[in-house]
């Protein structure tokens, strides 16, 4: 008789008159790897922090192992043989790696006696490929080995039930596959609960994966029966069913001025140099899209170019013909820049009308064409679905609505520049489709944006060029129009760690160069 590993019965939750969750009953065997999706909001984090412990179930029972858990805290579930990942890194960023492993299983006064790596960790530090970071303190990885190190952790005290919440957000093509490869080869009495919006992982790993929509229980089944529940397909899995993204405006008959201009850029952390030698020009109301497997830089660029990371060397950044300062991000920021970062980083306490009321008068500038500002209404307009969302606190918005308010605040600073870090990230499809349009609006409205990015469709969607990074240099640019050639295609997707073949069918869809057609403003 199979053993139950994890059994819900009539678990919900609700926050004052919002149910988060209606009740969902689930009975999970030892062993077992069963998936859970759905769109931003449908409750998915909610249920992993009900089971974890750090949310209270409203109504229901939760049962680990044999064990009523329901009322037990956090703690004494992980020490009952649960582990979790969160949608965000959660590491000691100032200690070491070995230091987080260690804390991982330092046995607690009330510990459950059971198999722990007496070594630190060594063993998963090694399977997950981080030995050689053993010294680097967390936060200074780069953020897919912070994921990377998260599961670490989490594995290192052998958890008989693995809770991951979003583990490939953020991740790169190969540190996908390594995820996969990871989590393939897992003990097989591990029993493993997974969201994701990633659909190949979830298709390749899960025996069963649960559908929820809007808080409720959709659809259960093998990832057969899933992909072919039409009721699935319209919910979730078929984004064509939600309006079309905006179409692409036709680019301008020739670049307009350089608005922001780096030379020689070099930055790294300790000493140890992670961009040498960038050299780029964003021009006034274009689109330019960073590209690169993690650990490339990416992020480093962006935070430099805002002044949240100082430049080293002859580093040289003009905006608009004149020096900008490093390492005083107010500066840029009342230039005109403004930084939607990876995470979000928004004010979980505050409301969202809160964050746009505090967003309006934060920056100090006025727009550069008068009645053309970005106001609160004029901000809702773009992205409706904050509309209905005003008096919720942050904490409580699902993670395609946080990354809209994190755009929102970033327009109300009324930026002629808007740098975006990883916007995707753990985005369902359909709201990968809604941010998409949303930025092509901006776009067409002639705001430069720069976008670092992992969803290759969404950046050659967006952008009009490319720049790929690889080793902390700069690699490869290209427009949108060079990767219907082969030769231009195979060369990205090598750079990116992107597998399989390249096929014609795979390229993006060919957009105009800004020198060949004019475009409206």
């Amino acid at each position: 008789m199979t053993t139950s590993m994890l059994r819900l019965d009539g678990v919900s939750r609700r926050f004052g008159g919002l149910t988060a969750l209606h009740e969902i009953s689930l009975d999970l065997p030892a062993g077992a790897r069963h998936a859970v999706i759905g769109p931003n909001g449908a409750g998915k984090s909610t249920l992993l922090n009900l089971i974890a412990g750090t949310l209270a179930p409203t109504t229901g029972t939760i049962v680990v192992d044999g064990r009523d858990v329901t009322r037990l805290p956090a703690r004494l579930r992980a020490r009952h043989g649960v582990g979790r990942s969160f949608q965000h890194p959660a590491v000691f960023r100032r200690l070491p790696v070995v230091a987080n492993l260690a804390l991982a299983v330092m046995p607690g006064p009330d510990d459950i006696p059971g198999p722990r790596d007496a070594d630190g960790g060594a063993r998963v530090l090694d399977a997950v490929g981080l030995t050689e970071y053993h010294s680097v303190p967390a936060g200074q990885l780069p953020y897919g080995l912070q994921r990377r190190l998260e599961l670490a952790m989490a594995l290192a005290r052998r958890p008989r039930l693995l809770l991951l919440d979003e583990p490939s957000a953020g991740l790169d093509p190969g540190q996908i596959d390594r995820l996969t490869t990871l989590l393939a080869n897992l003990d097989a009495q591990t029993t493993v609960l997974l969201v994701d919006h990633h659909l190949d992982l979830i298709w390749s790993l899960a025996q069963t994966v649960t559908v929820l929509h809007h808080g409720r229980h959709l659809a259960t089944g093998t990832p057969d029966q899933v992909r072919a529940d039409p009721a699935v397909r319209d919910a979730y899995l078929n984004p064509g069913g939600h309006p079309a993204a905006t179409a692409r405006p036709a680019p301008r008959t020739a670049p307009g001025p350089v608005l922001l201009r780096v030379r020689q850029l070099r930055a790294g952390y300790h000493g140890a140099p992670v961009l040498d030698g960038i050299d780029l020009d964003v021009h006034d109301g274009e689109a330019v899209a960073v590209l690169g497997r993690n650990g490339a830089g990416k992020t480093t660029l962006l935070d430099t170019i805002a002044g949240l990371h100082p430049a080293q060397g002859r580093t040289r950044i003009e905006w608009a013909g004149r020096p900008l300062p490093t390492r005083r991000p107010h500066l840029p920021a009342r230039a005109g820049i403004a930084l939607v970062p990876q995470g979000r980083r928004i004010f979980t306490g505050l409301t969202v009308r809160e964050h746009l009321v505090c967003a309006s008068g934060a920056g100090g500038r006025t727009a550069a064409t008068p009645g053309q500002g970005w106001t609160v209404e004029r901000v809702l307009d773009l992205l409706p679905g904050l509309g209905t969302r005003l008096h919720h606190p942050a904490q409580r918005l699902s993670g395609g609505e946080q990354q809209m308010l994190a755009l929102a605040r970033a327009l109300l600073t009324q930026p002629r520049l808007l740098i975006l870090d990883e916007p995707t990230e753990g985005l369902a499809p359909a709201i990968i489709a809604q941010l998409t349009d949303a930025l092509l609006q901006l776009v067409g409205d002639g705001l430069a944006i720069l976008v670092a990015e992992q969803n290759l469709a969404m950046a050659t969607a967006l952008a009009d060029r490319l720049v790929v990074l690889d080793h902390g240099r700069i690699a490869m640019t290209a427009t949108a129009g060079d990767l219907t050639q082969d030769g231009p295609r195979q060369r990205l997707h090598a750079l990116l760690g992107v597998a399989g073949p390249v096929t014609p069918s795979s390229a993006p869809a060919p957009r105009p160069t800004r020198a060949t057609q004019p475009r409206p403003r």
